[in-house]
C-alpha cells in the first residue's frame, strides 16, 4: 500500500497579504487587490489594471544580495519560508531542518522581466552592462536555486509549466514522489511576477477586462492578472507522525489531462474538466457529493466559465442540477489570475476552506450563469464540518488539473493509488526517436553579435520529414521546437505501432522553450509598440504549447506535461513518466526533449561568455529534439533505463566534483560510464572521474535537454551493441547533476 500524503505547512505572499493568514482574512471578508498597473508603462494596452503584490522585507538579505534577486524570488523566499516554518521545519537561523529536501514547483515566467530588460536593450543600443547577470538569472531554475541557496537545502528540482494548471500539477508531482516511495518530504509551490510580455499578451488577446474580474457573471468581459507566490508542505503520513508535525489535512485526490479542442480555448462541454475531477474524486475515495467547496479555475472571460459550469454540472449534478449545498467560487476577482501559481495558491485557499469552516465569496457578480448561480458563495457565508474540497484548474494548451483534499483521519482506511503499485524499478525503451542538426558547422544567417559570428549547429528544416509536417495545419504558426518535437515523437511511435493513444501520455522538457516566438512576440511590442502586439503569436510563446500542439496532432488525450530546467530536466521528466506508469496512469509515456535557436539566443550566449572563438574547443550552440517511448519494463529485459537517480545539487563550481561522486555512487561499479560533456564546462569533471574505462559519445553541440535526450539514445544504442550496463552522467548547469543507466537485456 503507498502511503497517504498530508500537508504540514503553508505559506504565500500575495497581493491581499505578505503571509497566508494576513491573506485569507482580507479573502474571506471580501477584499480585493484590484488596482492600476505600477510596474510598467501599460499607456499603449486596453487594460490598465492588476493585482499587484507588495515585496516583502527581507531583512537577512544585504542590498547587493537583494539587488541580485529576481522580483519572482523576492515573492518565493518568504512564503517558501513561511511553509518550512508553519511545518517545524525551520531552525534558529531561519534554515531549512532538512538538508536533502525535493522541490516540485510552478511557474510560466520565472524571471521574465530580467529576460525582457535584455532583450530591449540588444534591440536598442547594446552594451555589456548588467548583460551577464539578466542572461543569467532569467530563467526559472534560477529562482529555484535561490530556494536552495537562501533557504539552506539541497535534492531534486522539478519545475512544471503547464500554463495556468501548473501549480496543481507540481502538487500532484510532489505527491507521486511521496507515494512512490521515493520522497518522505517535499516543497511544492508556484511563483509568478508580473511582467510585461504576459500582460500585453493577454491585453492583445483582449482577455482582460477593462473593468472589475467578474467571474460567473452573465456580462462577465475578461480576466484580471496577478502575481503571487504559495507554498506547501508534503509528506508522507508515517514521516510527519514520526517527527510529531501538526498535519492540516490529506492530499487525497489528483486528476489530470489534456484538452485537445484549442490551443486557447476550453472545450465547451469541459470534458478535460470533467474526466480531471472525477479521477481526483475516484483517487480520493469520495463520492462527488462529499465535496462541499470547490475552488473554480473561473477566470471571468466568456468560454473559461461557460465550460467550467457545464463541467460542473456534469460531475456534481442531479436531476440536471448541480445541488445548492455545492458551494463554488472563483478568488481571482480577488487576487488576479497568478497564472503559474494559481493553481498553487487556490489549494491552500481550498486546504483553509476545510479547516475553518470559512469560504471565499465570489466577488463582482452581478446576474449569475445560471448554472451556477444557486452555488456561488457570497461574502460571510460557512460550510462547516466539510469531509473533502475541491480544486480545479485549467490552462493555456488544453492542460486541466483538479486536486481533492480531505480532513485527515488518523485511522481512516487507505485507499492505494494504482492499485498500491511501487513505480518500476526499470522502464522499457519501446521506441526512440531524434531531429539533429547538421554535421556540418553552419552560420545563422543574418545574426550579428558583439564579436562577429559564431558557428553553431542548425537543423534543416527543409528536409523531410520537417518540410512536409510545417503544412500540419496546427503547428502553421508554431515555433520551430514543436516541428523538431513532432518529428522525433513519430519516430519514438513509429517503433510500437500497435500502443493505444487512449493511454499515452507527454512529458515535454524545455530550456529556453519557443524562444523564436518569444524574441518575435516582444520585438514586436518594442518596435511598433503594445498596441499592435500580435494575438497570434502570444499563445506560441507559453511554455506548454509545443507540448499542446505535438498531442493534438498525435490524438493524445491524457496526461501532458511540460517541464523547464537545464539538461537535467531530462532526467526529471524520465522521473515523472515513471510516478505515472507505477501509478497505472497510462500505459506508455512519450518523453521529449527539445530546443531551438534564435539570433537573440545566440546573443545571450554571448553576452554570458559562453561563446568561444570557432578555432578553439568551447560552447556550440545546437537545436533539435530528441523522445523515448517508455513502458513498463520485466526485469533483466529488453532495452531499457534500469536505473535513475536525479538533483545532486551544488551552489559552486568547486563543489561539482563532491556532488558528482555522489551522484554516480548510486549505481553499481561494474558498468562502463559515458564521457557526456566533452566539449563543454563539465569536461574537467568528467576527467577527474574517469577510471579509464569510459565511452566517448558523438558531440552533436550543446542543446540542453535535446542533448541530454540525444545522449540517452546514444547510450541505449551503445549498450545494445555492447551487451552491457552503460551509465550516462548528465551535467546541469543551474547546479545538478543526475545519472541513468542503460542495460539491454
Amino acid at each position: 500500500m503507498s502511503e497517504r500524503v498530508v500537508v504540514t505547512g503553508i505559506g504565500a505572499v500575495t497581493p491581499l497579504g505578505l503571509d497566508f493568514p494576513t491573506t485569507w482574512q482580507r479573502l474571506v471578508a471580501g477584499e480585493d487587490a484590484a488596482a492600476p498597473v505600477a510596474l510598467f508603462d501599460v499607456a499603449g494596452c486596453r487594460c490598465k489594471q492588476a493585482a499587484a503584490a507588495q515585496l516583502p522585507d527581507l531583512p537577512d538579505f544585504t542590498p547587493k544580495r537583494l539587488s541580485r534577486l529576481s522580483r519572482a524570488s523576492r515573492l518565493a523566499l518568504p512564503a517558501a519560508q513561511e511553509a518550512l516554518a508553519n511545518a517545524g521545519l525551520l531552525d534558529d537561523r531561519r534554515r531549512s531542518r532538512l538538508a536533502q529536501l525535493a522541490l516540485s514547483v510552478s511557474t510560466t515566467g520565472g524571471g521574465m522581466a530580467l529576460g525582457e530588460q535584455f532583450l530591449r536593450a540588444m534591440l536598442g543600443q547594446p552594451s555589456r552592462a548588467r548583460q551577464f547577470f539578466r542572461v543569467a538569472r532569467y530563467q526559472s531554475q534560477n529562482q529555484v536555486h535561490d530556494l536552495h541557496e537562501h533557504l539552506g537545502f539541497r535534492g531534486p528540482i522539478t519545475i512544471v509549466a503547464n500554463a495556468c494548471a501548473s501549480g496543481a500539477n507540481a502538487i500532484g508531482h510532489g505527491a507521486d514522489l511521496i507515494r512512490s516511495g521515493r520522497c518522505d518530504c517535499v516543497l511544492i509551490g508556484g511563483f509568478e511576477a508580473l511582467t510585461e510580455l504576459i500582460y500585453v499578451g493577454f491585453d492583445c488577446l483582449q482577455a482582460m477586462s477593462p473593468e472589475r474580474c467578474r467571474p460567473f457573471d452573465v456580462a462577465r468581459n475578461g480576466l484580471m492578472l496577478g502575481e503571487a507566490a504559495a507554498f506547501a508542505v508534503l509528506e508522507s503520513e508515517s514521516h510527519a507522525r514520526s517527527r510529531n508535525a501538526t498535519i492540516l489535512c490529506e492530499l487525497a485526490g489528483y486528476g489530470h489531462g489534456t484538452d485537445l479542442h484549442h490551443l486557447t480555448q476550453p472545450h465547451p462541454s469541459g470534458v478535460a474538466a470533467v474526466a480531471a475531477m472525477r479521477q481526483a474524486i475516484t483517487e480520493a475515495g469520495c463520492h462527488a457529493s462529499d465535496i462541499g467547496y470547490v475552488n473554480a479555475h473561473g477566470t471571468g472571460t466568456l468560454l473559461n466559465d461557460t465550460s467550467e459550469g457545464a463541467a460542473f454540472a456534469a460531475v456534481f449534478g442531479e436531476d440536471g442540477a448541480i445541488p445548492s449545498r455545492m458551494r463554488i467560487s472563483s478568488t481571482k476577482a480577488a487576487i488576479g489570475h497568478t497564472l503559474g501559481a494559481a493553481g498553487s495558491i487556490e489549494a491552500l485557499f481550498a486546504m483553509a476552506a476545510l479547516q475553518s469552516g470559512q469560504l471565499p465569496p465570489n466577488l463582482n457578480v452581478r446576474q449569475p450563469e445560471p448554472i451556477v448561480a444557486a452555488n456561488l458563495v457570497a461574502v460571510g457565508e460557512r460550510q462547516d464540518g466539510m469531509a473533502a474540497t475541491l480544486t480545479v484548474n485549467l490552462g493555456f494548451g488544453g492542460s486541466n488539473a483538479a486536486l481533492v483534499f480531505k480532513r485527515y483521519d488518523q485511522g481512516a482506511v487507505h485507499r492505494a493509488r494504482g492499485g498500491g503499485h511501487r513505480p518500476p524499478l526499470e522502464l522499457a525503451i519501446c521506441g526512440m526517436g531524434a531531429v539533429l542538426p547538421s554535421e556540418v558547422p553552419q552560420q545563422i544567417q543574418g545574426l550579428q553579435v558583439t564579436t562577429g559570428e559564431h558557428t553553431v549547429l542548425c537543423v534543416d528544416r527543409n528536409r523531410e520529414p520537417l518540410a512536409t509536417l510545417q503544412n500540419e495545419s496546427r503547428v502553421r504558426r508554431a515555433s520551430p521546437i514543436t516541428l523538431y518535437m513532432l518529428a522525433a515523437a513519430q519516430q519514438a511511435l513509429a517503433a510500437a505501432p500497435a500502443i493505444s493513444r487512449d493511454r499515452l501520455g507527454i512529458v515535454a522538457t524545455f530550456n529556453t522553450g519557443a524562444v523564436v516566438a518569444t524574441r518575435r512576440f516582444f520585438e514586436g511590442i518594442v518596435q511598433t509598440g503594445q498596441r499592435f502586439a500580435s494575438p497570434n503569436l502570444f499563445p506560441e510563446t507559453v511554455f506548454n504549447s509545443p507540448t499542446s500542439h505535438v498531442a493534438a496532432v498525435l490524438g493524445v488525450a491524457g496526461p501532458c506535461s511540460s517541464l523547464v530546467g537545464d539538461d537535467t530536466a531530462w532526467v526529471n521528466g524520465i522521473s515523472v513518466a515513471a510516478a505515472w506508469l507505477a501509478n497505472g496512469l497510462v500505459e506508455h509515456v512519450l518523453v521529449i526533449g527539445a530546443e531551438e535557436l534564435d539570433p537573440i539566443a545566440i546573443d545571450a550566449y554571448q553576452r554570458a561568455g559562453w561563446l568561444s572563438p570557432p578555432t578553439r574547443t568551447g560552447f556550440v550552440p545546437s537545436e533539435g529534439a530528441g523522445a523515448l517511448l517508455l513502458g513498463r519494463a520485466e526485469s533483466g529485459k529488453g532495452l531499457r533505463i534500469a536505473q535513475w537517480t536525479e538533483g545532486f545539487t551544488y551552489r559552486q563550481r568547486s563543489e561539482a566534483l563532491s556532488s558528482a561522486q555522489e551522484c554516480l555512487a548510486q549505481f553499481p561499479k561494474d558498468v562502463l560510464r559515458c564521457r557526456n560533456a566533452p566539449h563543454n564546462w563539465f569536461h574537467h569533471i568528467e576527467e577527474q572521474l574517469s577510471d579509464g574505462k569510459t565511452l566517448s559519445l558523438p558531440y552533436r553541440g550543446d542543446a540542453f535537454v535535446a542533448s541530454a535526450a540525444w545522449s540517452t539514445i546514444d547510450a541505449a544504442e551503445a549498450a545494445r551493441r555492447e551487451g552491457r550496463r552503460i551509465l550516462l552522467p548528465v551535467w546541469g548547469l543551474s547546479g545538478q547533476c543526475s545519472a541513468l543507466l542503460l542495460a539491454a537485456g
